[in-house]
């Protein structure tokens, strides 16, 4: 009895248990969630919409600014240049009065002519000065007297080198109507469009008359602007100076009258070793040659001797070596002509680049005088002082003996 009424007890708790559960609701089976499906299907595409307008390019276009705005920050930079023969490559005349020259000075114009009449002067620093007339013609002739040829238009100042004192000489006299076409290698911002201040007789227009600050570094209104914005970048490359520093083809090196003609400094390089070379090397464009020569400064930011000391150690001249004799007397005589030149002394306006001496070579001239060799002869390396009137006169097989082996260590005087 007492069996039977335990049973009883169990199963009313069993089945009181089991009420309570299903009043509580089912337990919670979810898992965790596991990674998300591939995309469903794409669906309809919606009604199109109206067309809007077409989206508009940001375009970046640098103008001229002028060389006034880049020395407004570049103050050193811009004293120094503008003591070079670039910043007076071409000068324009105001209130009739000539041109300020740092070292040389222009004080009258062609005869004929006073500075009212004169629109630009070409040039002026050093060597030469050429005129311009108010329609941009250059001025070949005294007024109302065409056809001179004899008439004398280009002055020249003094070349105490050549035994020449300034004066006046004939450039393309006579001849009516010179167009001024100069621009390309005389201004800045140049273009061959036009024609300058609407007269007929120049050949394009420009931004600014002379080699200025943007003719090598690139319009400059951006950088101006903005500063870090815009970098000012320039090409440092020879080729670079060469496209005014060149006269014809660069595979030759022309000449007239006995020397080499002016503007070819890339050409004489272009023959030689040098030519692997940036001009920048040795020239700081910013100071130029004849500022520090008149300063008594050293004209070049390296020397021949950095590179070429053992040649420098080693010469086979005592009088040369006592006085310390410059390599560019022998090796950059002046061969070439701006202005004036003397062919009795071997002389002209300006060092040559060639550089590299050709021992066994007296005569620098072809046949008809027309091309230079590549090599400096022993005429001019030499015989600018090795003439009458200067030192003591040498004849060419003197001036062979003395040049062959010159640098060699066992014939050597150190």
């Amino acid at each position: 009895m007492k069996k039977l009424r335990f049973m009883l007890v169990i199963s009313l708790l069993i089945v009181g248990s089991l009420a309570l559960s299903g009043c509580a609701g089912e337990a919670d089976t979810t898992g965790l969630v596991g990674e998300a499906g591939p995309p469903g299907p794409m669906g309809p595409a919606g009604p199109q919409g109206e067309t809007g307008p077409p989206a508009t390019a940001l375009t970046f276009s640098a103008e001229y600014a002028g060389s006034r705005i880049c020395s407004g920050c570049h103050t050193d930079i811009s004293a120094t240049f503008g003591d070079t023969g670039h910043a007076w490559g071409l000068s324009s005349i105001k209130d009739g009065l000539p041109p300020n020259y740092p070292f040389t000075q222009v004080f009258v114009p062609p005869d004929g002519y006073n500075w009212k009449d004169i629109s630009f002067v070409i040039g002026g620093y050093n060597w030469k000065a050429l005129f311009v007339d108010q329609q941009g013609y250059l001025i070949t002739a005294a007024p109302d007297a065409a056809g001179d040829a004899e008439y004398l238009n280009q002055y020249n100042f003094a070349n105490p080198y050549a035994d020449k004192r300034a004066g006046w000489v004939s450039y393309h006299a006579g001849e009516a109507e010179l167009p001024f076409d100069c621009g390309t290698c005389h201004t800045t911002g140049y273009s061959p469009k036009g024609n300058q201040n609407d007269q007929p007789g120049f050949v394009g227009t420009w931004s600014e008359a002379g080699i200025q600050c943007e003719a090598c570094h690139g319009p400059g209104s951006l950088h101006a602007k903005n500063p870090e914005g815009f970098q000012m970048l320039v090409d440092r490359d020879a080729e670079a100076c060469g496209e005014c520093h060149v006269r014809g083809v660069v595979e030759e090196v022309d000449a007239e009258a006995g020397f080499i003609q002016h503007h070819e400094q890339f050409e004489e390089l272009f023959q030689s070793k040098h030519i692997a070379l940036d001009c920048v090397l040795c020239h700081d464009p910013h100071t130029g040659v004849v500022q520090l020569r008149q300063r008594d400064q050293q004209t070049t930011r390296t020397q021949c001797e950095d590179c070429h000391f053992m040649e420098a150690r080693f010469q086979n001249n005592a009088r040369h070596a006592e006085i310390n004799f410059d390599c560019v007397e022998c090796h950059m005589p002046r061969l070439v002509q701006s202005a004036w030149a003397n062919l009795d002394l071997f002389t002209a306006d300006i060092r040559t680049h060639e550089m590299a001496i050709d021992p066994y070579q007296v005569n620098q001239f072809n046949a008809d005088g027309t091309l230079a060799s590549s090599q400096i002869s022993l005429d001019y390396a030499c015989r600018h002082c090795h003439v009458e009137g200067m030192v003591t006169p040498l004849s060419d097989a003197e001036l062979l003996d003395a040049a062959i082996n010159y640098h060699s260590r066992e014939s050597s005087s150190r």
